[in-house]
Protein backbone atom coordinates (compact mmCIF):
# COMPACT_ATOMS: atom_id res chain seq x y z
CA UNK A 1 0.00 0.00 0.00
CA UNK A 2 1.57 3.69 -0.68
CA UNK A 3 0.05 6.67 0.82
CA UNK A 4 -2.91 8.46 -0.42
CA UNK A 5 -4.28 5.15 -1.95
CA UNK A 6 -8.07 4.29 -1.74
CA UNK A 7 -8.97 3.19 1.37
CA UNK A 8 -12.81 2.18 2.12
CA UNK A 9 -14.31 2.45 5.28
CA UNK A 10 -15.34 -0.68 6.47
CA UNK A 11 -17.29 0.65 10.18
CA UNK A 12 -20.20 2.82 9.90
CA UNK A 13 -17.77 5.96 11.76
CA UNK A 14 -14.82 4.83 9.98
CA UNK A 15 -14.11 7.63 7.67
CA UNK A 16 -11.47 8.82 10.39
CA UNK A 17 -9.84 5.70 10.02
CA UNK A 18 -9.49 4.92 6.19
CA UNK A 19 -8.20 8.47 5.86
CA UNK A 20 -5.66 7.87 8.64
CA UNK A 21 -4.27 4.34 7.23
CA UNK A 22 -4.25 6.15 3.18
CA UNK A 23 -2.01 9.27 4.55
CA UNK A 24 0.02 6.27 7.03
CA UNK A 25 0.35 3.94 4.30
CA UNK A 26 -1.03 1.04 6.86
CA UNK A 27 -3.94 -1.40 6.70
CA UNK A 28 -7.36 -0.17 7.68
CA UNK A 29 -7.02 -2.82 10.90
CA UNK A 30 -3.76 -1.49 11.49
CA UNK A 31 -5.42 2.05 11.34
CA UNK A 32 -8.52 0.97 13.38
CA UNK A 33 -6.25 -0.34 16.23
CA UNK A 34 -4.01 2.73 16.05
CA UNK A 35 -7.06 5.05 17.00
CA UNK A 36 -9.01 2.89 18.94
CA UNK A 37 -6.46 2.17 21.84
CA UNK A 38 -5.39 6.31 21.61
CA UNK A 39 -9.40 6.92 21.62
CA UNK A 40 -9.50 4.03 24.43
CA UNK A 41 -12.98 2.66 23.23
CA UNK A 42 -14.42 1.78 20.21
CA UNK A 43 -15.18 3.84 17.25
CA UNK A 44 -18.73 2.36 16.83
CA UNK A 45 -19.17 2.65 20.29
CA UNK A 46 -21.59 4.17 23.08
CA UNK A 47 -19.40 7.31 21.81
CA UNK A 48 -19.03 6.82 18.12
CA UNK A 49 -16.53 8.36 15.85
CA UNK A 50 -13.42 10.00 16.24
CA UNK A 51 -12.94 13.44 17.47
CA UNK A 52 -10.06 15.69 16.01
CA UNK A 53 -7.14 15.19 18.41
CA UNK A 54 -7.35 11.35 18.28
CA UNK A 55 -6.40 11.74 14.33
CA UNK A 56 -3.54 14.31 15.30
CA UNK A 57 -2.11 12.06 18.46
CA UNK A 58 -2.01 8.88 16.56
CA UNK A 59 -0.42 10.69 13.34
CA UNK A 60 2.05 12.59 15.48
CA UNK A 61 2.50 9.09 17.38
CA UNK A 62 3.21 7.98 13.54
CA UNK A 63 5.94 11.06 12.59
CA UNK A 64 3.09 13.02 10.67
CA UNK A 65 2.73 16.21 12.60
CA UNK A 66 -0.90 17.93 11.50
CA UNK A 67 -2.33 21.41 12.87
CA UNK A 68 -6.10 22.33 13.12
CA UNK A 69 -7.58 24.96 11.08
CA UNK A 70 -10.84 26.33 11.06
CA UNK A 71 -10.75 28.48 8.21
CA UNK A 72 -11.46 26.94 4.99
CA UNK A 73 -8.99 27.54 2.11
CA UNK A 74 -9.76 26.62 -1.58
CA UNK A 75 -6.97 23.89 -1.55
CA UNK A 76 -5.51 22.60 1.11
CA UNK A 77 -1.71 20.62 1.05
CA UNK A 78 -1.90 17.16 0.67
CA UNK A 79 -2.43 15.31 3.23
CA UNK A 80 -5.10 17.49 5.06
CA UNK A 81 -7.74 15.73 6.55
CA UNK A 82 -11.01 17.59 6.48
CA UNK A 83 -14.17 16.74 8.29
CA UNK A 84 -17.08 18.09 6.39
CA UNK A 85 -20.94 18.61 7.68
CA UNK A 86 -24.14 18.26 6.40
CA UNK A 87 -27.47 16.42 6.54
CA UNK A 88 -28.00 12.83 6.14
CA UNK A 89 -26.31 10.02 4.90
CA UNK A 90 -23.69 11.97 6.60
CA UNK A 91 -25.10 11.53 10.18
CA UNK A 92 -23.65 15.48 11.04
CA UNK A 93 -19.81 14.89 9.84
CA UNK A 94 -17.77 12.89 7.52
CA UNK A 95 -13.67 12.91 6.97
CA UNK A 96 -11.85 13.03 3.63
CA UNK A 97 -8.27 13.58 2.69
CA UNK A 98 -6.48 15.83 0.45
CA UNK A 99 -4.21 13.84 -2.09
CA UNK A 100 -2.29 14.86 -5.43
CA UNK A 101 -5.55 12.91 -7.01
CA UNK A 102 -8.25 14.73 -5.36
CA UNK A 103 -10.24 14.34 -2.18
CA UNK A 104 -10.28 10.62 -0.84
CA UNK A 105 -13.52 10.18 0.33
CA UNK A 106 -13.62 6.69 2.13
CA UNK A 107 -17.23 6.29 1.32
CA UNK A 108 -18.33 8.05 -1.41
CA UNK A 109 -21.09 5.72 -2.27
CA UNK A 110 -22.83 6.60 1.17
CA UNK A 111 -26.14 7.90 -0.43
CA UNK A 112 -27.02 4.69 -1.95
CA UNK A 113 -27.31 2.11 1.08
CA UNK A 114 -28.04 -0.65 -1.07
CA UNK A 115 -24.43 -0.86 -2.66
CA UNK A 116 -21.13 -2.04 -1.10
CA UNK A 117 -19.33 0.85 0.22
CA UNK A 118 -16.62 2.27 -1.66
CA UNK A 119 -13.94 4.95 -1.51
CA UNK A 120 -13.04 7.07 -4.96
CA UNK A 121 -11.04 10.34 -5.12
CA UNK A 122 -13.60 13.47 -6.05
CA UNK A 123 -12.80 16.90 -6.89
CA UNK A 124 -14.60 18.36 -4.43
CA UNK A 125 -16.52 18.27 -0.94
CA UNK A 126 -19.55 15.51 -0.94
CA UNK A 127 -22.92 17.17 -2.27
CA UNK A 128 -25.04 18.59 0.14
CA UNK A 129 -21.97 19.19 2.66
CA UNK A 130 -19.97 21.86 3.97
CA UNK A 131 -16.36 22.40 5.57
CA UNK A 132 -15.73 21.87 9.53
CA UNK A 133 -12.68 21.85 10.34
CA UNK A 134 -9.01 20.49 8.97
CA UNK A 135 -6.05 18.57 10.40
CA UNK A 136 -3.33 20.31 7.97
CA UNK A 137 -0.10 18.41 7.41
CA UNK A 138 2.85 20.21 8.97
CA UNK A 139 5.62 19.85 6.08
CA UNK A 140 8.94 18.27 7.91
CA UNK A 141 11.51 21.30 8.16
CA UNK A 142 15.14 20.97 7.20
Amino acid sequence: MKRFDLVTQLDIWGCGIACVASLLAVPYAKAYWYLRDEKGESIDGGNPGLEPHHIALVLQKHGVKVVADWQDTKRFSDGTIVCVEGPGPYDGSHYILQTPLGWMDPWVNMRNPNEPRRADYISAYPKGTRFSFALVLVPKSG
